[in-house]
């Protein structure tokens, strides 16, 4: 079967401009179907840019995305791909920055987003909240929240979360988190317990030590007792997935095999993606892209990806690691000091 994107006829994101996109805005080029403060939903749902966008994907053509490291998701079999759509399944609110951990491959400082990120477009969420989104999350089956930053974190997400549960009770939740806060006592505050879809927690390494490296202020063995208590949620049929997430670099390639025995161990998926640049350094690029084929340590990756683990039912190899293929060296160059 052809794979076909389900973004842009079931989901929408939402950014704290109002602009509304189909999936992440920077992996569709800021392709923005309109604006929720300046338009009604129905208008820009399926309205002109909407329905170009699809029109795209129904072709097979994904000419707005970044298919470089988005892979396509497969559409079921019967899946009505068409330019006009009911109302969306799912809905995203990707806009809250705030996080108490700083990614090296993410942010350049812990603080800078918060420092930057305007109150007064958060509350122009807040005051419009129950106008503009509880008709849209009254017929919506799931909401997503947060891969900008950390829910945990920030109050603001918090309070969300409560609204929409008040506003649809049986909603469910798809959330991603760096998993340090995701407390079984921040659940059951939330009222979560019995709501979650999925859940993805962003950990991109197998020891404490490579963690580290990778994740500043960052809490290894908290990250790692939440997930066990994910776990337990997900064997008692309150979780229906749970994913483990691994951007893999120059620092952390290694731990890729030992990554996806401790999650199968889990009875979770891992989740491997190549690096993608989210900061403007060619150097940072360089150092941590061991995707790239001008990277020493190039085909060391493509050997390890060859390892049966990564063919077993818990690993996902997102679609640009599984095409690299190794580069046979020019013998001159071993002459080259």
């Amino acid at each position: 079967m052809d794979k076909i994107c389900k973004h842009p006829f079931n989901s929408i994101q939402v950014q704290n401009t109002g602009d509304i996109y189909c999936c992440c805005c920077y992996w569709t080029d800021f392709y923005s179907f309109g604006n929720i403060f300046e338009q009604s939903f129905d208008e820009i749902w399926n309205g002109d840019k909407a329905k170009e966008f699809r029109r795209q994907f129904i072709d097979k053509q994904y000419k707005y995305c970044k298919t470089d490291v988005c892979d396509p998701y497969i559409a079921p079999d019967g899946y009505n791909a068409d330019l006009t759509c009911e109302y969306p399944k799912l809905i995203e609110f990707s806009y809250d920055r705030r996080c108490n951990v700083r990614c090296i491959f993410c942010r350049l400082e812990i603080n800078a987003e918060e420092e930057r990120y305007n109150r007064e477009k958060e509350q122009r969420i807040e005051k419009n909240f129950d106008r503009i989104f509880a008709p849209v999350l009254k017929k919506a089956e799931i909401v997503e929240l947060n891969s900008a930053g950390e829910l945990f974190s920030s109050p603001h997400s918090v309070e969300i979360v409560k609204k929409i549960i008040k506003i649809n009770p049986d909603i469910k939740f798809r959330i991603i988190s760096n998993g340090i806060l995701f407390t079984k006592e921040a659940v059951e505050e939330m009222g979560l317990q019995d709501r979650l879809d999925s859940v993805t927690i962003s950990i991109h390494a197998a020891t404490e030590k490579t963690y580290k490296k990778l994740v500043e202020r960052g809490n290894f063995d908290a990250v790692t007792e939440n997930i066990k208590y994910l776990s337990e949620l997900k064997k008692q049929g309150l979780l229906k997935e749970l994913q483990l997430n691994f951007v893999v670099t120059s620092l952390n390639y290694k731990e890729m095999k030992s990554f996806a025995k401790f999650v199968k161990k889990l009875n979770a998926k891992a989740f491997f993606i190549n690096y993608h640049r989210q900061i403007d350094s060619d150097e940072l690029e360089k150092k941590l892209d061991i995707s790239r084929k001008d990277h020493p340590k190039y085909n060391e990756l493509v050997k390890i990806l060859k390892d049966d683990i990564f063919k077993d039912e818990c690993c996902i190899v997102n679609d640009y690691l599984k095409n690299l293929k190794p580069i046979k060296k020019n013998i001159f160059s071993l002459f080259k000091k």
